[in-house]
């Protein structure tokens, strides 16, 4: 499929070509041998006599007269007009013209002078980072043209399409040509495009270009490109990136391709991805790894973009003891926390053996590490047994909650059972006024009489006794009195 489309275009580009070649919208300038082209900054010498005397005149019978552009031609810091000769030091800009030498009246010399530098033939690159974007074509000078030149893009859509041109605009600090072709998104028309530079020296065309809008996509480099190590994995390595700021669409995506080695001669490993990250799994343990990621469009439409910048990174190394002197000493700690005497001895020896230290670096590098690991065993054993203990006191009070609760209780003076005291309550005493007043009906006399008598024992005053808010016969006292039973006691003696 990909070779028939190829087949496609050649003969499509070629007709272009064709039709292309017979309007020629950029030509050239040509120089005749009355005119010369001068490099800024070059010397000129002019002479009135030799090649360039007009026919009829072989000897100078008049003095010379020189002219620049029809105007009197005199002498300045850069120019000198010495008699027959016209010497300019440094060529410049302003001093291209039409110089012409007169004898008697009659024009003897003349040429015309140039000055600057023509364009180079320029090498035409059209792209587009987007696919929702318009095409866009470039050229970089690699010298500098004088003066400026001026850029137009030549171009022709289809093969019956008609012709047009864009201008351009050509930058002096970067020396390069830009120009914008309108493009509609998801348009297959096939473009034939060329760029003419020209300028006061000359003018050049590029070579002619066919593509169609999907063929040129071409999206910046990704960015960010960081290399992790994955715990654990000495032989993993995480890679994660981001897309370039210029893809500003959802809609279309990429696909990436990461590259990576070790050192700066191994050979590249590649490996295709649709997500911005990937996972290494092959990489070699303790080594430094070189990645690069480039893109393209997930259809594989267009070209791929340039490789972004390098990202190191290692991978994971489980931590190792520093030094050999380090590993016997280690042997000591677990015997000096055993108390066995042999076993430290023995480790020194065997330290001051393999390791090659002296005796003196020997005893301070183990006082040293002695030190730092029992305090740390010594942490680790009061941190353990201060739990233990918290345990046990927590368990201990849990368990025997209720007679300690009891032993607290008796040494604080408190029952076992609480009951709270009140004070006591005065009985209320009848006021003169009213005495007289009954607080019911007058029963009958006998009826009276008897009350009277069964009333007579509870005369003498009971001992007080403190209130009691739960003895509910506080409030069946006028229920009593209704069924026939005591009525108030001293009270109703006192009132009759």
């Amino acid at each position: 499929m990909n070779a028939m489309k190829s087949i496609w275009l050649l003969c499509v580009s070629a007709a272009l070509a064709v039709c292309a070649a017979a309007e020629d919208r950029c030509p050239n300038k040509v120089y005749s041998s009355l005119s010369r082209l001068v490099a800024p900054g070059s010397a000129v010498t002019l002479h009135c006599r030799g090649d360039a005397l007009l026919p009829g005149l072989s000897s100078p019978a008049h003095p010379a007269e020189w002219s620049l552009n029809g105007r009197p031609l005199h002498s300045n810091p850069q120019r000198t007009v010495v008699e027959d000769s016209v010497l300019i030091t440094a060529a410049r800009i302003n001093d291209a013209g039409n110089y012409t030498c007169h004898r008697g009246g009659q024009i003897v010399f003349t040429v015309n002078i140039t000055v600057g530098v023509s364009p180079e033939k320029p090498v035409l690159s059209c792209y587009r980072k987007v696919p929702t974007q318009n095409v866009r074509c470039e050229w970089s000078a690699t010298y500098r043209p004088i003066p400026a030149p001026s850029c137009k893009l030549l171009v022709k859509k289809g093969l019956i399409g008609q012709s047009s041109q864009y201008n351009c605009t050509f930058s002096s600090t970067k020396q390069r040509c830009s120009c914008v072709l309108p493009h509609v998104e998801g348009d297959t028309v096939l473009y034939l495009v060329s760029l003419c530079v020209s300028n006061s020296v000359g003018a050049q065309k590029s070579e002619d270009q066919t593509f169609t809008g999907d063929s040129i996509i071409k999206p910046d480099p990704p960015i960010n490109v960081q290399v992790h190590a994955v715990m654990r994995s000495s032989r993993s390595l995480w890679v994660n990136w981001s897309k370039p700021l210029s893809w500003k669409t959802d809609f279309y995506r990429l696909r990436y391709q990461v590259r990576y080695r070790t050192g700066q001669q191994g050979e590249y490993q590649l490996l295709p991805t649709r997500d911005p990250r990937l996972l290494i799994s092959d990489a070699g343990p303790r080594r430094r790894y070189e990645v690069q990621v480039r893109g393209q469009e997930e259809f594989e439409h267009g070209q791929w973009s340039a490789w972004s910048h390098e990202a190191h990174g290692y991978t994971w190394a489980e931590p190792e003891l520093q030094t050999q002197g380090y590993q016997s000493t280690h042997g000591v700690h677990k015997d000096l926390l055993a108390g066995t005497v042999g076993g430290i001895v023995d480790s020194l020896f065997s330290q001051s053996e393999g390791s090659g230290l002296w005796e003196e670096e020997l005893e301070v590098q183990a006082s040293s590490n002695d030190s730092d690991l029992l305090a740390r065993h010594t942490g680790w054993v009061t941190g353990v047994t201060l739990l233990v203990a918290a345990i046990l006191v927590s368990l201990f009070i849990t368990q025997y909650w209720k007679k300690i609760k009891a032993q607290l209780l008796k040494l604080g003076g408190l029952a076992p059972h609480f009951r709270p005291l009140f004070a006591k309550v005065r009985e209320p005493q009848m006021t003169p006024d009213l005495q007289g007043i009954p607080l019911s009906s007058p029963p009958s006399s006998g009826a009276l009489t008897e009350r009277r008598e069964e009333a007579a024992p509870l005369a003498s005053p009971a001992p007080a006794s403190p209130l009691h808010l739960m003895n509910m016969g506080y409030f069946l006292v006028p229920l009593a009195e209704q069924q026939g039973g005591p009525s108030l006691g001293p009270r109703s003696q006192e009132s009759e």
